[in-house]
């Protein structure tokens, strides 16, 4: 089952882009669970106790009828998460009794035409997850009917719909203002008060990420893990599983990396920083060939990450063969390099392109014979339109192994960046060539065939 990049399986809640990342295909909010959606998480074996907090929290889209209910317990749900849906069920042509006016009343002949045509195409928009849409529709109706209570209600709607619990509690409130006497004003004053919690929660997992982003940029990659962890907890979202890898790549805990990455796919399987974050750490623990590289760079084949580890995917494999391979730079600077390297990468998938070039030319100097480490350098170069300094790099990386792959292929890039593209296609070829009698042509290819020098950051 596969989801669009608009509508993630995750219920991500809004975050502030922690460690400087945008969410691998956009933010996301936190929206109410399809019955499609929750159906993959069970399949997936999501804990009841996960999927009951996340229901508890956002509510579903569906009515938890007989044949609903059926189908989410022949896929796996407990009796007890039944229960928690059918309390929770939030369908999103929601209304309020008593608040809604009858056509018939001089009050809904008062209200203008138009007014009730915009109504009507929001709501549909709603129903259509087109939130952005339907809120604008909404903002029509008002213009030409201010004061209305059934802008109030289904804006309401689509704010919480989009994770903007805040602003969606108190479009109810201005409901609760304005409802008849004999409206249930008990359960306008609930989801009042359901909204107003969750907006607590976004606001803590906020300050959270941001505490961990702080934490990292000083180095404390245990404290800023933890920080991510306890935002991990509020709202199981594929940002804040995302800030948490990046915690575990500075902190070299690559057990914990391939842990995080897997929930991260679990959530959303579009994500090719998940996939990513999972092939780095299987290669950091010398074990290359690993699925989830290709799934990444298929995902994302233009991610300068996903470029850095098809490197590091060559080297392993080249050694691994027996074939060419530098000569390592003593234990402590080897090491050293490792960790600047890692560093490096936790800064470029944060947003720190320029602190994280530094620390990757401070790894190349650390260790100089690590042709990997000079492809890492002439990718970021390039993605930073250095192209003259991405060819130097590359060309140091082909120096140091004539049979790097990833050097001729960086050098491909960068030349054909400058507008030399009969030697970039003679470099691309060798690339393409050397991956073939490593089999690693499949892997290689759909960088080559995404659209040449193209790079994206992050």
């Amino acid at each position: 089952m596969s989801f669009g990049r608009s509508r993630v399986v995750l219920i991500s809640v809004l975050v502030i882009v922690c460690w400087g990342v945008p969410i691998a295909s956009g933010q996301q909010s936190a929206k109410p669970l399809t019955e499609k959606e929750l159906i993959f998480l069970l399949e997936k074996k999501v804990s009841a106790s996960a999927l009951g907090n996340m229901v508890q929290s956002f509510g579903v889209t569906f009515p938890p009828d007989a044949e609903v209910l059926d189908r989410l317990k022949k896929a796996g749900a407990t009796d007890a998460l039944l229960e928690t849906i059918k309390r929770k069920a939030m369908t999103l042509n929601l209304r309020v009794n008593g608040t809604k006016s009858s056509p018939a009343t001089p009050e809904a002949e008062a209200i203008p035409l138009p007014a009730r045509q915009h109504l009507q195409l929001g709501q549909q928009k709603l129903k259509d997850s087109d939130y952005e849409g339907a809120l604008q529709e909404f903002a029509e109706a008002e213009r030409i009917r201010p004061q209305w209570d059934q802008v109030f209600n289904q804006r309401g709607l689509a704010l919480a719909a989009r994770g903007r619990y805040s602003e969606a509690a108190s479009e109810w409130k201005k409901l609760l203002a304005s409802a008849p006497t004999d409206a249930d004003k008990a359960t306008i004053q609930q989801k009042i008060t359901e909204w107003e919690s969750a907006a607590e929660r976004v606001a803590k997992m906020r300050a959270l990420l941001s505490q961990g982003n702080q934490q990292l940029l000083s180095g404390d990659a245990k404290g800023a893990a933890q920080s991510f962890r306890d935002a991990v907890g509020l709202g199981n979202s594929v940002g804040a599983l995302l800030a948490l890898a990046r915690a575990q790549l500075l902190e070299g805990d690559y057990q914990g990396l391939a842990e995080t990455a897997r929930q991260a796919q679990a959530l959303d399987p579009q994500s090719a920083f998940a996939a990513l974050y999972l092939a780095d750490a299987e290669l950091r623990q010398g074990r290359p060939d690993t699925p989830a590289l290709t799934q990444g760079l298929n995902l994302n084949p233009n991610l300068v990450y996903g470029r850095a580890l098809l490197a590091r995917e060559f080297r392993q494999r080249t050694n691994q063969a027996g074939g060419h391979t530098q000569v390592a730079a003593g234990g402590a600077n080897s090491a050293s390099a490792e960790e600047r390297n890692r560093r490096a990468w936790v800064l470029w998938n944060g947003g720190y392109f320029q602190q994280a070039l530094d620390e990757l030319t401070k790894a190349t100097l650390l260790n100089p014979t690590d042709e990997s480490l000079q492809c890492d350098l002439a990718y970021a170069r390039l993605a930073e339109r250095d192209t003259a300094g991405a060819v130097a790099s590359a060309r140091e990386a082909v120096r140091l192994n004539s049979e790097s792959v990833c050097g001729h292929h960086a050098l491909a890039l960068s030349l054909e960046s400058s507008g030399k593209h009969d030697q970039a296609s003679l470099e691309f070829q060798t690339a393409q060539k050397l991956s073939s009698g490593l089999g690693m042509d499949s892997l290689l290819r759909p960088v080559i065939q995404s659209g040449g020098p193209v790079a994206t950051k992050n």
